[in-house]
C-alpha cells in the first residue's frame, strides 16, 4: 500500500498570515494522523512564508512522530541551516527540492545544472541517520543524478500530469513517469511522487508508478475547507489503499 504524507505548508501560510497561531500547525498535524496519515512533510523556504525551522522541531513532538509510527519529511534547498534542524530535530526523510529564485510552487526536478557535488555532500551529511529523496523529472537522466548522488529515493514531479490529466498530452506524461519509475526501481530506490495529484489523478498514478510513498498538499487543503481534515484524509487514504 502507497504511504500517505500530509503537507502542511499550506496551513503554515494561513497561519503566518496574521501572526500568531491560528490556525495551530500542530493541531491540524494532530488530525490527520488521528485520521489515519502516516506522515507529514514539511517545506521550510529561505523566506519562511510557510512552514518554519520552529516548524520542524515542533512537529517532531508529536508522538506518533517521535517514535517513527509516522514519519517527517523535510524538504527544501541544500541550505545548511535547513539541514542541520532537519538532522538535529531527528526527522525520517529529507527531499532535495531545487529551488527557483522568485518560484511560487516547486516546478521542476534535479537537473544537469544543478550543484551535484553539493547533492551528494547533503547525502553525506546525513551519513544514513535519514532517508534522503530527490525531487525528479519524469526522464532517466534525472534518476540517474539522484542515484549516483547515493539517495535513498526519488520523488517524482507530477504537477506537469496532473495538469494535463485526462487528455492525450497527459497519458503520455505518466508513461514518461512510469518509465522513470521503472528504471528508478530497477536502480534499487524507493518511488515517491507528489504535486497537484488528488483523488481524480491520483488512481491513474497509483496504477503506473506504483508509489512507496505520495506527498499531497494543495488539494487536501482546498478540499478540507469545505469537508474538515479528517473526512478529506480518510478520502486519500481510500484511495491510496486501493
Amino acid at each position: 500500500m502507497t504511504r500517505l504524507s500530509v503537507n502542511l505548508n499550506k496551513v503554515c501560510l494561513v497561519r503566518n498570515s496574521r501572526g500568531g497561531n491560528h490556525p495551530d500547525p500542530l493541531a491540524i498535524a494532530r488530525i490527520c494522523l488521528d485520521a489515519g496519515a502516516a506522515g507529514l512533510t514539511l517545506h521550510p523556504r529561505a523566506d519562511a512564508r510557510h512552514a518554519r525551522l520552529d516548524d520542524v522541531i515542533a512537529f517532531m513532538t508529536l508522538p506518533e512522530v517521535a517514535s517513527g509510527a509516522a514519519e517527517l519529511n523535510v524538504e527544501g534547498d541544500l541550505r545548511p541551516e535547513l539541514m542541520r534542524c532537519a538532522l538535529e530535530a531527528g526527522a525520517h526523510q529529507f527531499t532535495v527540492v531545487p529551488v527557483t529564485p522568485g518560484e511560487v510552487t516547486s516546478s521542476r526536478g534535479w537537473r544537469a545544472y544543478d550543484d551535484h557535488e553539493a547533492l551528494a555532500a547533503a547525502v553525506r551529511f546525513f551519513n544514513g541517520q535519514m532517508r534522503v529523496s530527490v525531487f525528479c523529472d519524469a526522464t532517466k537522466t534525472s534518476v540517474a543524478y539522484a542515484a549516483r548522488a547515493g539517495a535513498d529515493a526519488v520523488e517524482f514531479y507530477t504537477g506537469a500530469f496532473a495538469q494535463a490529466y485526462g487528455t492525450p498530452d497527459g497519458e503520455a506524461l505518466l508513461e514518461d513517469l512510469g518509465v522513470a519509475a521503472d528504471y528508478a526501481r530497477e536502480l534499487g530506490l524507493r518511488i515517491h511522487a507528489g504535486h497537484d495529484l488528488d483523488t481524480v489523478n491520483l488512481p491513474a498514478c497509483l496504477a503506473r508508478l506504483r508509489p512507496d510513498e505520495v506527498s499531497i498538499g494543495h488539494a487536501i487543503m482546498a478540499e478540507a475547507l469545505v469537508d474538515g481534515f479528517e473526512a478529506v484524509v480518510k478520502r486519500y487514504l481510500a484511495v491510496t489503499a486501493g
